[in-house]
């Protein structure tokens, strides 16, 4: 029995996309014991302020770059629109072929969006704990 080329790939995308999804849902155990290092006694060595000038300049370039891709997104959006009531209905399918371009470039971009949240959220609860020793 031979199998078309076609078909194994089919196959074989099937078995890593199962793969990949069986992966993500696998959860991460942490030792819990005496002999490791407790992350609640870490304290930050910084007495320059270098760490907190360093976040608030990337919070504020973060800042920047999230206002002016959600105001990219919409201004697309909105002349896509334009385009799409003013057409020709011979010229609609065409815009509805950029119109899914679009909606895949706004998922990829809001979601880095809130990517880029979450990632200065993070760092700003780990500078606000950094000098202090939670529990002790």
């Amino acid at each position: 029995m031979k199998i078309k080329k076609e078909t194994a790939i089919k196959i074989l995308a099937a078995m890593l996309t199962v793969l990949m999804l069986v992966g993500c849902m696998q959860t991460t155990i942490f030792a819990n014991d005496s002999q490791y290092l407790d992350p609640n006694t870490i304290k930050a060595n910084d007495t320059t302020g270098a760490a907190q000038k360093a976040q608030t300049v990337a919070g504020s370039i973060l800042s920047i770059v999230q206002v002016i891709a959600v105001a990219t997104a919409v201004i697309m959006l909105i002349v896509l629109a334009i385009k799409y009531i003013s057409s020709a209905p011979n010229d609609k399918a065409e815009i509805k072929k950029h119109a899914v371009i679009y909606v895949v470039g706004a998922i990829l971009l809001f979601g880095a969006s809130g990517i880029l949240a979450l990632i200065r959220n993070f760092a700003g609860v780990f500078n606000e704990n950094a000098g202090t020793t939670p529990g002790r």
